[in-house]
Parts: C-alpha cells; sequence; structure tokens
C-alpha cells in the first residue's frame, strides 16, 4: 500500500513519546482557549468575530494539536537550524 512497508513500526513517531507541559503549549495561539470556551458556551454575538459555522469546533481543535506538534518538533528544528529567527528569543 502505497509502497509503506506492512509491519506496524514503521508508523511510529517518535515526537509522540512525550507530551508537551500544558502551560508551554498554551503560550503558542493564547488565544485558543478562549475560543474553547466561547465555542463550548456557545456564546455568539451579532459583531462577533467568532462566528457559528460547521467547522468552527474542528478548526479549534486542529489549532490544539498543531500547537502541540510544532512544539514536540520544535525540539529537532532547534537542532538542525538553530540560526533561524525563531530559536533566537
Amino acid at each position: 500500500m502505497a509502497c509503506f512497508p506492512t509491519y506496524g513500526r514503521s508508523f511510529y513517531l517518535a515526537r509522540a513519546a512525550l507530551n508537551p507541559p500544558t502551560s508551554l503549549c498554551k503560550k503558542l495561539f493564547p488565544a485558543n482557549s478562549e475560543w474553547i470556551d466561547r465555542l463550548a458556551a456557545k456564546e455568539h454575538s451579532p459583531g462577533d468575530s467568532i462566528q457559528p459555522t460547521v467547522a468552527e469546533n474542528v478548526f479549534v481543535q486542529v489549532i490544539m494539536m498543531f500547537r502541540k506538534t510544532f512544539m514536540q518538533d520544535s525540539v529537532l528544528m532547534m537542532e538542525l537550524h538553530p540560526c533561524y529567527p525563531i530559536w533566537q528569543h
């Protein structure tokens, strides 16, 4: 199937073995927590920048997964590209 080996070990992602601290993840896309709370409470007003759509909850969940994945991948990226401006603060 798509030239992948049939044994399951080839799909293991080492980064998934450790979870970054929640406090650290919250520093990336900090407004995401507010969006989750507002969407859960269904607090939408006519002038609200967050309007209800079919994909609203899924989008917020994708951002949650992205920030976790970004933090996990940052360790390797810092080693491979230490001069990138994002790592300079």
